[in-house]
């Protein structure tokens, strides 16, 4: 989950870039097309559109820059909206004739969409609070200009000011952190979800897969054009060790040739819990002689297995590999044919059934 969050920040944090990237080029084009030509007007568009264009490709070259990408960037749109809602008020301020209202660029809701930014992508109590430092630097300053000057706050522009730095600013402070704490829901939920499916397809004595899944695993072996093997392993004698030792001291058996087995075979190696004393291993990417080796491998470490008071653990193994022809029936078929051949050669050996038997003998070791 973590990587598909990684993968998903990255993508809105290019999102956001591009954005932004669009914003200053349009602004920087509407400002050199328009009549009147103001410094901070020709500057500060053009200078946000490069610094995030360079900050694209960074993130699209070092993606693990991320953290401070996000953090320049919206340093950048804070700068970006500091500069004209200071030098604007202050020349409506002190220049006789000129109205703020007239003066300063249409950025209202570029500072709306600032502050979702920060809601986003800053965690916790640091969002609310670069929120307000946001809030005093930008927005403050317009505000003060406008209640001291009713008669520019009355006009269309001047409702539309106060609205977008008063009103909607609160609302989206107060509402961002409610959908962060939904959408912190619906993630733990998934999380519940996804561990009550592991739970689901585990067995709860060894702790390994158990049949449902060890069987939705050999169909899709079916779906794949890959080469694969299958393993069937029965612990020998295991109803005398339950008669002479007690049902507890069966399940340590059980969980012990569980443990190793599990850690003896690849990530990529499905073994199951089948029923009773019996497991059932998938080995993918494998040909006849490596899946023998492989038997003969979880074989001999399961001899070694100190379970006490069991003197000896073992078990019989049967291997078969899978065949084009195959089918889900066959291939388990054949599996259980080589450990009752093993079985009858008395235990603790593997026997290496040959996908067809009519042309060849059981291959077996002990």
């Amino acid at each position: 989950m973590k990587a598909a969050d990684d993968s998903y920040v990255r993508v809105a944090v290019l999102v956001m870039l591009s954005l932004s990237l669009l914003a200053g080029i349009c602004a920087t084009l509407i400002h050199w097309l328009g009549p009147v030509h103001r410094p901070m007007d020709l500057i500060v568009p053009p200078v946000g559109s490069a610094i995030f264009g360079g900050l694209i490709v960074a993130l699209w070259r070092r993606p693990w820059w991320l953290q401070g990408i996000v953090r320049l960037a919206l340093v950048t749109a804070v700068l970006a909206l500091v500069a004209p809602a200071w030098f604007y008020t202050l020349q409506a301020v002190s220049t006789p004739g000129v109205q703020l209202i007239v003066v300063l660029p249409p950025v209202s809701s570029l500072f709306v969409v600032l502050l979702v930014m920060v809601m986003i992508f800053i965690p916790g109590r640091l969002a609310f609070v670069l929120a307000l430092l946001c809030w005093l630097l930008i927005a403050l300053p317009v505000l003060a200009y406008l209640l001291l000057h009713p008669r520019e706050a009355w006009t269309p522009r001047g409702i539309d000011l106060l609205m977008a730095y008063g009103p909607v600013s609160l609302i989206v402070v107060v509402l961002l952190p409610v959908q962060r704490g939904m959408a912190g829901t619906i993630r733990r939920l998934a999380s519940e979800r996804a561990r009550m499916e592991v739970m689901l397809h585990r067995d709860p004595l060894t702790g390994i897969h158990n049949r449902r899944l060890g069987e939705r695993v050999l169909r899709g072996v079916f779906d794949g054009a890959r080469s694969a093997g299958v393993i069937m392993l029965d612990v020998d004698r295991f109803k005398a060790i339950n008669d002479t030792h007690g049902h507890p001291i069966g399940d340590r058996v059980l969980q012990a040739v569980a443990e190793r087995c599990k850690a003896l075979l690849r990530a990529d190696e499905c073994i199951s819990r089948w029923g009773g004393e019996e497991f059932l291993v998938i080995v993918p990417d494998i040909d006849a002689a490596g899946l023998h080796l492989v038997a003969e491998r979880l074989q001999m470490a399961i001899a070694r297995l100190p379970v006490a008071p069991v003197r000896q653990v073992t078990a019989s193994f049967g291997a078969t590999m899978i065949d084009g022809a195959d089918s889900f029936d066959s291939v388990l078929q054949r599996v259980d044919r080589a450990l009752y051949a093993a079985k009858e050669q008395g235990g603790n050996r593997v026997v290496l059934m040959p996908v067809r038997p009519a042309a060849a003998g059981a291959l077996a070791s002990g």
